[in-house]
């Protein structure tokens, strides 16, 4: 389709954001007091109270730094 590589790592990264989204959503539901879904707020997956150091890190920047990184090596071939 493309022949630059940096539209499929933009791609990546916005898959593993909203990965990391719905997993906070999962998180706030688990905590609210009734454990259904209707009692989250529209914005729930985005609520930092919930987000955790290993989702930023392990599941969300070290990926993205690789579909960077082999971006780069790829747009230099």
């Amino acid at each position: 389709m493309t022949k630059d590589p940096f539209i499929g790592a933009i791609a990546g990264i916005f898959f593993f954001l909203g990965r990391e989204i719905s997993q906070t959503e999962y998180r706030n539901i688990e905590a609210s007091p009734s454990k259904l879904r209707k009692d989250m707020s529209v914005f729930g997956g985005f609520n930092p109270k919930y987000w955790t150091i290993k989702a930023i890190l392990a599941d969300l920047t070290i990926p993205s730094l690789l579909v960077i990184t082999i971006a780069i090596i790829l747009q230099k071939l």
